[in-house]
């Protein structure tokens, strides 16, 4: 197929490049040419920024486009008018487009955020999922039975330039003592590996597929709770050859009440008690694995972010987490109180 991508520049849409060329198939990439300037061999590029210069794109049909970058409504629209021949394009979301997370599972016909109110260029986090949610609109308004929609939920693995799943694997590779949410075996958390998310895109738009899918894992769709993802951490950083932290379980109401939530310092980490998010690790993907999505085992995704080494404190991907210093004055305090 001709593939057109929008980004493609860094993480899922390199991946999603990677993918696709893999599959034999011709890919161009738009983007600013900001996070990357060296392609592989075959790959056209057209330089350009979505909000002012899709005139570029005019001249060329796709077989299918997958839109990585898209984030505000208008961006949408102009995309959507511009590549209206295309013959699919598939818009990567965000599970975030779900109204409510305090029923579970949450599934793909559940109630989306209502971005009514929401200013359209608004950019903050707060705004993140409603902003999606009128994108899905325009893309599903736009290409009916062909738009695909992906909601992915946490995207990790290597490249990862948020560093919220990474933080654990690099931290338990420091050594010394790490605190880690004493979070019930059987309260669930969901990811899936960039890799395994570009693979199945391509192939989704192979088949023809169409409408939304909630793209999360582990494979079998089983529980695999905050104990079995520290224990793979250990295991990994074993693994590497170095001498993981010793992980010292703290209460999730102690860091609760100490604003530890909120402030995302422990990432991707949701109180398990929380009864507005009893269903944000309990999105139901079962879709996604039926039109073959696969993915790999956390053992894998934890030693490839391993081999790309640990970041020093002061990297862009671990501003925001916890540091060191408060960590060690959280233990303190939590060890006088218990």
């Amino acid at each position: 197929m001709k593939l057109l991508i929008l980004g493609g520049g860094r993480f899922v849409g390199a991946a999603v490049l990677d993918a696709a060329r893999q599959r034999g198939h011709a890919v161009t990439v738009f983007n600013r040419g900001r996070a990357r300037t060296t392609w592989p061999a075959g790959t056209t590029v057209v330089a350009g920024d979505r909000d002012t210069d899709l005139a570029a794109l005019a001249a060329a049909s796709w077989d299918g486009v997958i839109d990585t970058c898209g984030y505000l409504p208008r961006q949408l629209r102009a995309s959507c008018t511009a590549l209206g021949d295309c013959g699919r394009y598939l818009f990567v979301s965000s599970v975030s487009v779900y109204a409510s997370f305090e029923r579970a599972p949450v599934r793909e016909d559940d109630p989306l955020a209502d971005p009514a109110g929401v200013d359209p260029e608004d950019r903050r986090v707060e705004a993140y999922g409603a902003q999606k949610a009128a994108c899905e609109a325009v893309v599903t308004a736009a290409f009916g039975d062909r738009a695909l929609i992906v909601r992915p939920g946490y995207i990790v693995g290597p490249g990862d330039i948020s560093g919220r799943f990474s933080h654990w694997p690099w931290r338990c590779a420091e050594g010394g003592e790490m605190l880690v949410p004493d979070a019930p075996a059987d309260a669930p958390v969901q990811w899936i590996d960039v890799r395994d998310l570009a693979a199945w895109m391509v192939r989704l738009l192979e088949n023809g597929a169409a409408g939304p899918f909630n793209a999360v894992g582990p494979q079998d769709g089983t529980t695999t709770g905050w104990p079995g993802v520290f224990a793979a951490c250990t295991a990994a950083v074993h693994q590497s050859g170095l001498a993981p932290a010793r992980q010292i379980p703290v209460s999730e109401r102690f860091l609760s009440d100490r604003g530890l939530a909120e402030s995302g310092e422990l990432p991707i980490w949701v109180p398990s008690g929380d009864p507005a998010y009893a269903g944000f690790n309990h999105v139901d993907g079962r879709r996604a694995r039926d039109t073959g999505l696969q993915t790999r085992p956390l053992a894998d995704t934890l030693a490839d972010i391993l081999a790309e080494g640990v970041p020093p404190p002061d990297d862009a991907r671990r501003r925001g987490k916890l540091t060191h210093a408060k960590e060690a004055a959280l233990l303190r305090e939590y060890r006088a109180e218990v």
